[in-house]
């Protein structure tokens, strides 16, 4: 499984923290709106929005570039990122 990362993943809105499996090609906006998919099935729908979302890295509080590949970020297996 070289193509994905194992992330976890803390839900501000949610107040939960969920370990996902996130592909490395892809950008950073896009695991956006991947992880509000997968939070709002987990949490049986409690999320409101699908738009406006924010990534930010779980040990240095900077927001990630959603127009940034995660594959050119420092997210790799066992980062904890936070998701507004």
């Amino acid at each position: 499984m070289t193509n994905k990362v194992l992330i976890n993943v803390y839900v501000v809105k949610l107040d939960k923290s969920y370990d996902i499996y996130i592909p490395i090609d892809l950008a950073v906006g896009e695991i956006a709106n991947l992880i509000n998919k997968a939070a709002n099935s987990l949490s049986d729908n409690q999320l409101e929005s699908n738009i406006g979302h924010a990534i930010m890295d779980g040990d240095t509080g900077k927001f990630y570039n959603l127009n940034t590949i995660v594959e050119k970020t420092n997210i790799r297996n066992g980062k904890q990122i936070i998701f507004f």
